[in-house]
């Protein structure tokens, strides 16, 4: 679970979020909003950005999220999935997941581990070579979200933030990519799964809870996905 109290942001001397109370129970909630009101940022935030001044409260699964480090929020079981996923030249897809767990406290299991790596990696029709390719390196956009769905799944955080986790992906893509979001948050009654899409099929697909709408620095929360079609046929601007 992920609270809210009085949470505000600032970064370059904006301020993004002000005073916003908000809860993300379990299950899977969407967030939505106008082209650059801080969506993005949002993410960045709560995952602990150097360049984010932060102020307020966050509970994260009984724990004060703010008074942590960006390594300790990730070891409490948060994982934050970017909009543009950055390439790491001279670390292997694998190699980050097993140094990743390890940084999560995790004893890696190699044997297990990189055969549900590579069955993952097939699944999503990266091959079976993907463990050794160098993190988002000569990737295209589809394979970064795809590698970045994999990182989520071998880690199978707590609670997951990801940021258009659509963008690149073709029809099957998109369609594996919703399975498996179902399956990662029906796996566990406690996750929580954020996902900040304007994707109206990846929403109708999804066993989504609510949907929050962020605007004029605030977030407003809405259960089910009516106010999502509402704003596919009529924009924000009425929200």
């Amino acid at each position: 679970m992920l609270v809210t109290q009085e949470f505000t942001v600032n970064v370059d001397n904006k301020t993004i979020l002000d005073n916003v109370n908000i809860e993300f129970g379990p299950g899977i909630h969407v967030l939505m909003g106008p082209n650059g009101v801080g969506k993005s940022s949002f993410a960045n935030a709560l995952m602990g950005h150097f360049n984010y001044e932060t102020t307020g409260a966050v509970e994260f699964y009984g724990k004060d999220l703010l008074a942590l480090e960006t390594f300790e929020r990730a070891r409490a079981g948060l994982f934050v999935g970017f909009q543009s996923p950055s390439p790491v030249p001279g670390l292997s897809n694998f190699q980050f997941i097993k140094q990743a767990k390890q940084s999560n406290g995790v004893a890696p299991n190699i044997r297990d581990d990189l055969f549900e790596f590579r069955a993952l990696t097939n699944r999503f029709g990266l091959g079976t070579e993907w463990d050794k390719r160098q993190v988002n390196v000569d990737s295209s956009g589809g394979e970064k979200k795809k590698n970045e769905l994999i990182q989520m799944l071998m880690l199978n955080p707590k609670c997951a933030i990801l940021d258009e986790p659509d963008s690149g992906l073709d029809v099957d893509g998109i369609k594996l990519l919703t399975e498996k979001l179902n399956e990662y948050i029906e796996s566990d009654p406690t996750k929580v799964l954020i996902i900040i899409t304007h994707y109206e099929k990846l929403i109708e697909d999804l066993n989504v809870s609510s949907v929050s709408i962020m605007k004029d620095a605030n977030i407003k929360q809405h259960e089910g996905k009516d106010i999502a079609y509402q704003i596919f046929k009529e924009g924000f601007a009425n929200v």
